[in-house]
């Protein structure tokens, strides 16, 4: 087997092992800071432990998928929040558990908000407005994302 073969094998097999013990459960892989793309990210233990590939392999932009791409933007007035969907879809993948859902969206709220801020901006109203998108993403997902979180992790079980 050469050796490109032999790391995609292994890489399955460390996939494989990680999909099989979905759903964690929340109070077991407790949240840390991190660094992301250059901002200071709140995220579970598991995103941080867990590969790029395998992020990647789980986690997408922030939209829905498909055409409901088009309607959220991986964008806030042209500030690229798309390592808070990331880490979002990965909290979706991985818990399974009202409590779970709470604190994703929490997450996901308040990751938007560091990026926000880390960014800064030479425009106070630019920032405000960023900030009062961050609220409608949140709301979004904390009133119409929990059949999506329920169901997000039974795709690779």
């Amino acid at each position: 087997m050469n050796t490109s073969a032999a790391l995609k094998f292994s890489d399955e097999i460390v996939m494989a092992k990680f999909f099989a013990n979905l759903p964690l459960n929340i109070t077991e892989d407790p949240i840390v800071m991190g660094t992301l793309g250059g901002y200071e990210l709140a995220a579970p233990m598991s995103f941080w432990d867990a590969s790029e590939e395998l992020r990647n392999a789980i986690t997408g932009g922030c939209g829905p998928g498909g055409a409901g791409d088009m309607l959220v933007p991986d964008t806030i007035y042209l500030l690229k929040v798309t390592l808070a969907c990331k880490i979002h879809d990965f909290c979706y993948a991985i818990w399974n558990s009202p409590e779970g859902f709470i604190k994703a969206n929490n997450i996901f709220k308040n990751n938007m908000l560091r990026i926000i801020n880390q960014h800064g901006s030479w425009c106070s109203q630019l920032h405000y407005l960023r900030k009062k998108r961050t609220i409608k993403y949140y709301k979004a997902v904390k009133y119409f994302g929990e059949t999506s979180y329920f169901d997000s992790h039974l795709q690779y079980i």
